[in-house]
């Protein structure tokens, strides 16, 4: 348990860092170019979500453009890019941000519409495990919630938090969009992708 809140915490520290690259073209190169990380995603909760909202559209562009950047990086050892690059990314999680007194906290609401802390879909919501950072650590660029998807992935997390703050005043935006390339032998690949199209993360 101590190891798996450890990666959580890393992953959380690295997706609220690197999301304030997303105003700055030039940032925005300096992110693709992240170690790679080990990831905790489980192996459910990979459908696909609709991409037809403006903001998803944008993000399945660059997460379509990322995959042969991530290859001729050399950076990932024993990854069959032939084999995931024959497939189409898909959004697979919303990534939501709330304000709540001056820090800020990450959440996850994939295709069940089912809220859920950061990299911790295989538990329910916990608000006893939300980690929080300060919000002048993490600027990241953030949108309002405008499409379908958006609106509902958003609408999950506000509930959430309302039943476990119902007195406490706190704002809810899209912090970013994770889409997956898999295939059968290949396993998978994680883009993390703000609005706008910069790069939050990429993992396998």
């Amino acid at each position: 348990m101590k190891r798996t809140m450890l990666i959580a915490v890393a992953l959380l520290a690295l997706a609220l860092a690197l999301g304030g690259c997303g105003d700055d073209p030039e940032d925005a190169e300096e992110v693709t170019a992240t170690t790679p990380v080990a990831s905790g995603l489980p192996s459910e909760g990979l459908d696909p979500m609709p991409t037809d909202g403006a903001n998803e559209a944008e993000a399945l562009a660059k997460a379509r453009e990322l995959l042969p950047v991530e290859r001729a990086s050399g950076d990932w050892e024993d990854v069959d890019f032939e084999a995931l690059g024959a497939s189409d990314p898909r959004l697979v999680a919303y990534l939501v941000r709330v304000d709540l007194g001056g820090q800020v906290a990450l959440f996850e609401v994939r295709a069940d519409g089912i809220a859920h802390n950061i990299y911790q879909y295989q538990r329910a919501f916990d608000s006893g495990s939300i980690i929080w950072t300060p919000a002048e650590e993490s600027q990241g660029r953030t949108s309002a919630p405008v499409s379908a998807g958006e609106i509902n992935a958003a609408a999950a997390v506000e509930s959430a938090m309302r039943d476990a703050f119902p007195e406490d005043p706190f704002t809810v935006s899209i912090h970013g969009y994770r889409f997956v390339y898999s295939a059968e032998g290949a396993g998978t690949m994680t883009f993390e992708i703000a609005p706008g199209g910069s790069l939050i993360s990429v993992r396998i």
